[in-house]
């Protein structure tokens, strides 16, 4: 048997979702206001950031940067200009650093690429890359040629583009051509969508470092006590194969592989 509302609970009931909805919408409007003041932020740092750099007051402006980059706004831009910096302040490392992050937002960038080459030419290790399979370049040029938003927004034009087609052989012309166009269309949107997800966990999930410290040398094995291999130097990239506690198995450009601790570089 149904039980029967009082005025007194359908009144609670009544303002306990209003209160849940007030709370819900107050949270909303503090979420925007701070994305607002951080945005208002970022920009004040940027200008400054700036301001430092063309007075060549580099620390300050490197300072300024990475404070940005701190609040969670990272771009190609920012790293493109924090590069500079610390390539004007001699610092290698960092700079190979800087110029790799924006690389990997931006690959097709010509002034992130000329100023890599010329920050990696004041690092001490020349290490020389072994050539790739030529399918293997062709397809990481390709995959690269737009960024994830660039892919994304060829997905979204080519569905639409589909759409268009479809409507054109419901109200036009049922013509079975512009059925195949209209799946051919939506093929090559899937698979645009594939390349921004395959470009976004490439960004994300990078497994590229560069060595932070001045040297280090690499071992045998993950232990202080293992063997030297051979040492490296700072700027020197590497990429990370394997973990055992705070050592990480490493791979050169030239396919010498070793360990060193993971406190020894910072990931691209």
């Amino acid at each position: 048997m149904q039980i029967l509302k009082t005025k007194s609970e359908i009144k609670t009931e009544k303002y306990f979702w209003l209160y849940q909805l007030s709370f819900a919408f107050a949270i909303i409007i503090a979420s925007f206001s701070f994305a607002i003041a951080t945005a208002h932020s970022s920009i004040e740092l940027f200008t400054s950031a700036n301001q430092f750099y063309n007075s060549k007051q580099f620390q300050q402006a490197a300072d300024e940067y990475e404070k940005i980059i701190a609040q969670g706004f990272k771009n190609a831009e920012i790293y493109y200009n924090l590069g500079n910096c610390y390539y004007k302040l001699n610092n290698v490392s960092k700079s190979i650093l800087a110029f790799e992050r924006a690389l990997k937002l931006s690959p097709k960038d010509e002034d992130i690429i000329h100023n890599l080459a010329l920050a990696r030419m004041k690092a001490t290790d020349k290490i020389q890359h072994i050539p790739e399979l030529n399918v293997i370049v062709w397809w990481n040029s390709f995959t690269t040629f737009y960024s994830s938003n660039g892919w994304s927004i060829l997905a979204l034009t080519f569905i639409w583009l589909s759409v268009f087609a479809f409507a054109i052989y419901l109200f036009m012309a049922r013509k079975k051509s512009l059925l195949w166009i209209t799946g051919l269309l939506l093929m090559f949107s899937l698979s645009f969508f594939a390349l921004a997800l395959h470009q976004k966990k490439m960004v994300q999930h990078s497994n590229s470092a560069i060595l932070v410290v001045p040297s280090s040398y690499v071992k045998s094995s993950p232990d202080a006590n293992g063997g030297d291999l051979f040492m490296i130097h700072e700027g020197c990239k590497l990429e990370v194969l394997d973990q055992v506690g705070e050592w990480r198995k490493i791979k050169l450009e030239d396919g010498k592989i070793g360990w060193i601790q993971k406190r020894n570089f910072e990931m691209i």
